[in-house]
């Protein structure tokens, strides 16, 4: 799963075509934000980032998502 994110956006959605998830990633200060996996009918919080570069904020979405999903 490859995430490219700016921590300018306020939302962004991604699909796992693998996995069949959907990740969704919201902010409101483009600072902290939150991680909901699932489908689009029906998603579950998988928490929260805290990133300031574009690239922090990729990476700690893999590591959670991979956290989350099992995967690698």
């Amino acid at each position: 799963m490859k995430f490219d994110m700016a921590i300018t956006d306020n939302f962004a959605s991604f699909f796992d075509e693998q996995k069949g998830s959907h990740i969704f990633i919201d902010s409101f200060d483009n600072e902290n934000f939150e991680v909901r996996i699932g489908s689009l009918e029906d998603s579950k919080p998988a928490g929260n980032i805290v990133a300031f570069t574009d690239d922090e904020l990729n990476s700690k979405l893999l590591e959670l998502y991979n956290k989350h999903i099992g995967g690698a």
